[in-house]
């Protein structure tokens, strides 16, 4: 049974992608007594995964999360009803993208209040959330805007990996423009905070160059010289123990990249490629920089083998896991 007072938020995701049935599979996992789990979708959509482990969660809203232990079961179940009929596995649909951003939106809520401590996110489909008419990009960009906060910062996380994005989800044409010094500064600061928690000494950071081979001292462009070189040693300045620009083709590779607590790199396919060839069954989506801690998956909805029974649910269980742990740590100040 959970032990810990944390209550950590698990929204459903897209109700007909592989969400539901990772959750199911996680709440019999060791590692969630680490915290209360708290799943926020609807109950009928649980229950077309697995009648019998749908059971493992008690059913609660807002009054009942202020109380005690869910007291014979795994966990909550706070509620998201829809007008609509439960999806079949595998039909995402602008319906099931309206469902899944609701469960979104009452995670935030719950958030607000004070009722959970940090919120895990299953699953959506980008492109169906954006068919309901609603802006998102990102669970990244849409928390920030949710809870009136700027600056959020998205870190893959793994034992052995991680990497932070100094853009997010940017088209490539946006990505130059959008990065200067100060980015970079902060972004290398987000880092080696974040991480000198998680990992209990002080962080290693290498930061990637934007252009390739970092601009072969001008023969390929010079904004890794003109920027980010600069940016580096003013992080070094500030006592970070940082280095770079590195090239990225060799960057990361595995022997070199796991000589750093993180990597720092420009934009989002630069950092994710690696990582995801690399930690794909245990990594984990980080949003930092905003006073809510939230996690991630690293994987999509998974249409093609919704209902199946075969989705692997490692990658949610190590997100759970860190959601505890860096909202224990915010606790005591330790946080990102």
């Amino acid at each position: 049974m959970p032990a810990r007072d944390l209550r950590i938020g698990i929204t459903l995701g897209d109700p007909a992608g592989i969400g539901p049935e990772i959750i199911l599979k996680a709440l019999k996992a060791r590692e969630l007594r680490a915290a209360v789990p708290v799943v926020i979708g609807r109950a009928a959509v649980l229950a077309r995964c697995d009648t019998s482990s749908a059971g493992m969660l008690s059913p609660a809203g807002e009054l009942a999360l202020r109380g005690a232990l869910p007291y014979g079961k795994e966990g909550f179940l706070f509620e998201v009803g829809s007008p609509h009929p439960v999806p079949e596995p595998g039909t995402g649909s602008v319906r099931t993208g309206e469902e899944s951003l609701a469960c979104v939106d009452a995670a935030v809520g719950l958030w607000k209040k004070g009722l959970i401590d940090a919120v895990v996110t299953a699953p959506v489909s980008k492109s169906f959330v954006e068919k309901t008419g609603r802006a998102f990009t990102g669970h990244t960009e849409y928390l920030a805007d949710a809870i009136g906060e700027r600056d959020p910062f998205m870190m893959m996380y793994s034992p052995r990996y991680r990497v932070i994005l100094t853009t997010t989800h940017l088209p490539l044409a946006r990505v130059t423009s959008s990065i200067d010094e100060e980015r970079i500064v902060r972004t290398i600061e987000t880092a080696h905070r974040a991480l000198t928690a998680i990992d209990g000494k002080k962080a290693r950071v290498a930061v990637a160059g934007l252009d390739p081979h970092c601009g072969d001292d001008g023969a390929i462009g010079d904004f890794d010289a003109r920027v980010t070189t600069k940016a580096v040693a003013r992080a070094r300045e500030l006592g970070i123990d940082v280095e770079g620009p590195f090239a990225a083709d060799t960057l990361f590779l595995p022997g070199r990249w796991e000589r750093y607590s993180v990597a720092v790199a420009q934009y989002h396919d630069q950092g994710l490629i690696p990582f995801k060839a690399l930690a794909f069954d245990t990594g984990v989506n980080v949003t930092l920089g905003l006073s809510m801690m939230r996690t991630s998956v690293d994987h999509g909805t998974a249409y093609d083998i919704a209902g199946k029974g075969i989705a692997k649910h490692s990658s949610l269980v190590e997100a759970f896991t860190l959601a505890a742990r860096l909202a224990e740590g915010g606790r005591h100040g330790a946080g990102s």
